[in-house]
């Protein structure tokens, strides 16, 4: 009976959290829904552009647009868990004067927001494909599924890392910010694994974005494999920052508090 009073509890924290951070981000704006979804459409917007600029570039057989199409949202998606992470210390701090909200909590909130605005900006993705007339087959939509729930366990725990890291050291949240844009172009979001020399495939295969972009696109095209992929060195990546994540948040919890 205590368990599920508490995951009530949780819950209904959740929820709360999850209309704050709607409106907080909303605000009082003009059209402040549409900014909850820029990313995605300033995305949908160059896609439209580059389908007019460019006719048939296929990268193995794969349209190029729905290739980068599923590049970008998985690597926003990775992003901004991490970014949003980051920051849910400090935007919710009033809140932790109420014992029911923990600082994990708002990461929680934050997570969860991230990954229904991706489904809300894949379904307006596969709106603009049908509308195009791309071939959005996806060879095994399971696998995809699992590639996508791994990635985000992957952000969670790095943003849960960062997170606890930042709120001591200031330095380390814009050094994280920084890194991002040079991951954009080391992810393989434009590019195969497979379509580049051997000796910077094997310097690309350290970033471990990588192969949750290789493990999509494998999955999703036919045409496409997953042999680049190391699932070993991607579950170290995802339990090791999860783990020191877990591990300085339940060291440092009542400081973050009354910080």
């Amino acid at each position: 009976m205590q368990k599920r009073k508490s995951f009530t509890i949780f819950s209904s924290v959740i929820s709360a959290l999850l209309l704050r951070e709607i409106q907080t981000r909303v605000g009082e704006k003009k059209f402040g829904y549409f900014w909850l979804i820029f990313d995605a459409m300033i995305l949908i917007i160059g896609l439209v552009v580059l389908r007019g600029l460019i006719r048939e570039i296929d990268i193995l057989g794969v349209d190029i647009l729905v290739f980068l199409a599923t590049s970008f949202l998985a690597f926003f998606l990775f992003k901004n868990i991490i970014t949003q992470s980051m920051n849910s210390f400090t935007a919710n701090k009033a809140l932790f004067n109420y014992k029911q909200v923990k600082p994990i909590t708002t990461i929680f909130a934050r997570v969860i927001l991230e990954i229904f605005l991706t489904i809300f900006a894949t379904l307006i993705m596969i709106g603009m494909g049908l509308y195009l007339e791309l071939d959005l087959t996806i060879q095994n939509f399971n696998m995809v599924l699992v590639s996508v729930a791994w990635l985000c366990v992957f952000a969670f725990g790095i943003g849960l890392f960062t997170a606890v890291i930042s709120s001591f050291y200031e330095w380390f949240k814009k050094f994280v910010t920084f890194l991002m844009m040079p991951l954009l172009f080391l992810s393989a979001l434009f590019y195969t694994v497979d379509s580049l020399p051997q000796i910077y495939q094997e310097m690309i295969l350290y970033n471990p974005v990588v192969h949750f972009i290789e493990m999509i696109h494998g999955y999703y095209f036919n045409t496409l494999s997953t042999k680049y992929v190391d699932y070993t060195y991607m579950t170290y990546w995802t339990l090791i920052p999860l783990f020191l994540g877990l591990f300085f948040y339940t060291k440092s919890e009542k400081k973050i508090i009354s910080s």
